[in-house]
């Protein structure tokens, strides 16, 4: 495998930010801490190996000096999360999302019986695949056990095993991840989800939390494996077989919320209409593909089915993504790139363009859109972080 240099492309295709640009964006910016250092929150959409946009997008967010705190995430979003939570520079990023070679997620299919071929149009035949899962009594096509090794090593490397091990890194630093539990229905964020110090939905709820601690031997929330909360967060119903919580079934966090973009938002206090006003922005890194939102033609049951777990993917967050909101919201193009989520069999090239596009519509977006000042008026703030 040709070993890539990512930056390189940068500045062959003269997408990397100038000197003039960085200036301009950052008198566009919050002040920096008392350090002197420009901090940010992030959150990241889930979108199988579309995500290698992502790395790009951090590229340029590093060459304007952003630095992150609370980070969280939604199944390709949570990988990047969970990597950038361990305090992996970018460097290290672009070398090991860059240079892998992603098949090997695929090397352990869970039976002789899943016949299929390029990866990439799996999740087109949903019914092809439901057919050998039945015939082979199995929940997905490939073990997560290749995945979860390889995020556990990485993660390791850097000290990291649990989410405890994360806020000894950086005290003031958080992760929180998506998953599904198809069992009871529900959207949980771990670890919060476990926590008994955060009030249960209901008492099926809080049953729940107290099974998952005591079978897991888990003394508080906080001890739960990071790699094994991003394996869950990114099994790809039928694609990937599901992870157990207790006695839940867990699927990829993206059925229920593909992009958690409230995830950190803060409410009014008692009392109060106006929720404090942050100290830094939130930026939402999402990934943008217009075939998705092209209009399905549906001829048959095959075409609702399909088209039905499209919609129950995608719909709900583009919904309640509010007004407000869009000035946060990093929109990254990968139309062009023509990936689709299961395209575990990135080329060099295709890996190139997903970097490369990540980078141009970062720095399109701080270059255009972006104003800290705007973002703090349009939420009810003036410039100085006091309500208006």
């Amino acid at each position: 495998m040709t070993h890539l240099a990512l930056t390189r492309f940068l500045d062959e295709r003269g997408i990397r930010v100038s000197s003039e640009e960085k200036q301009f964006i950052l008198q566009k910016m919050h002040s920096p801490s008392g350090e002197g250092h420009l901090y940010a929150d992030a959150i990241f959409e889930g979108g199988g190996m579309r995500g290698l946009a992502f790395v790009g997008a951090l590229r340029c967010c590093t060459d304007l000096g952003l630095q992150w705190k609370k980070l969280a995430g939604t199944s390709a979003g949570a990988i990047t999360a969970a990597l950038l939570a361990a305090n992996l520079p970018i460097t290290e990023l672009e070398e090991i999302l860059g240079n892998f070679d992603y098949m090997k997620f695929l090397s352990r299919k869970t039976s002789p019986l899943i016949f299929n071929g390029d990866p990439r149009n799996d999740l087109r035949s949903p019914f092809r695949m439901l057919f050998c899962l039945v015939l082979a009594r199995q929940l997905g096509q490939y073990s997560a056990e290749p995945f979860r090794n390889w995020l556990q090593q990485i993660l390791a490397h850097q000290g990291i095993h649990s989410f405890q091990d994360i806020q000894k890194t950086k005290s003031d630093r958080q992760l929180k991840v998506v998953v599904s539990d198809i069992s009871r229905g529900e959207m949980l964020v771990l670890p919060d989800a476990l926590d008994p110090r955060v009030p249960a939905l209901s008492d099926r709820h809080k049953q729940f939390r107290e099974q998952i601690l005591s079978k897991s031997a888990l003394q508080y929330p906080e001890q739960m494996s990071v790699a094994e909360a991003v394996r869950l967060s990114m099994s790809i119903p039928l694609f990937f077989e599901p992870g157990r919580l207790g006695d839940s079934w867990i699927v990829d966090g993206g059925i229920l919320s593909n992009f958690p973009l409230w995830i950190y938002d803060v409410q009014p206090r008692p009392g109060q209409s106006v929720a404090p006003a942050p100290r830094w922005p939130t930026f939402g890194f999402r990934l943008v593909d217009s075939t998705i939102g092209q209009v399905s033609e549906i001829q048959g049951p095959l075409d609702v089915f399909a088209s039905t777990i499209r919609t129950m993917m995608n719909a709900r967050d583009r919904y309640h993504l509010r007004e407000i909101d869009r000035g946060r919201v990093i929109n990254l193009d990968i139309t062009e790139a023509s990936v689709t989520p299961t395209q575990f069999n990135l080329t060099a090239d295709e890996k190139v363009n997903l970097y490369c596009l990540g980078y141009h519509w970062t720095k399109k977006f701080f270059l255009e859109q972006w104003s800290w000042a705007e973002h703090l008026k349009k939420r009810g703030f003036s410039p100085t972080g006091e309500c208006l």
